[in-house]
């Protein structure tokens, strides 16, 4: 039988995971406000060091429906919004990160199956048309997370 934790028990069970990755999540060309809102709930689960948006992505601030799917974190996971992708890839490469993009394409493996580094950024792309072509070249490798529905 399972037994359900305390919301006061869950929080102590929490602090013993620690988050030994510097993680970034790139959003690029973003469409959706609502996807972008979940993207800074995401980095917050995470404990994301930052959230970077680029192109003709949406950002914060959010208003009241959205913040509810944030849950307000865009208050508090730092983020920036540049206009390029290149721009950001570049300054993360010298800054030693493993860019992965989250994309299906030739060369993906399922995200399950990559060890991955100390400093990794996710690059994820618009939801209609994934990355741009030269994004996903930039990246230095690709998982993909399927979607069965």
């Amino acid at each position: 039988m399972i037994k359900k934790l305390s919301p006061k028990a869950v929080k102590k069970a929490n602090k013993q995971y620690k988050q030994e990755r510097d993680i970034v999540l790139i959003g690029e060309n973003m469409s959706y406000a609502r996807n972008v809102a979940s993207l800074f709930r995401i980095a917050d689960a995470l404990r994301a060091t930052k959230v970077i948006l680029t192109g003709e992505s949406h950002h914060p601030p959010f208003g009241k429906d959205l913040s509810k799917v944030s849950r307000g974190k865009e208050k508090v996971v730092p983020w920036v919004h540049v206009p390029t992708t290149a721009e950001v890839v570049e300054q993360l490469k010298e800054e030693q990160y493993t860019i992965i993009a989250v994309e299906q394409c030739e060369e993906s493996v399922l995200y399950t199956d990559i060890e991955y580094p100390q400093k990794v950024a996710f690059l994820v792309g618009s939801e209609m048309f994934g990355l741009a072509k030269k994004s996903a070249a930039m990246a230095d490798t690709a998982v993909v997370i399927p979607m069965y529905g």
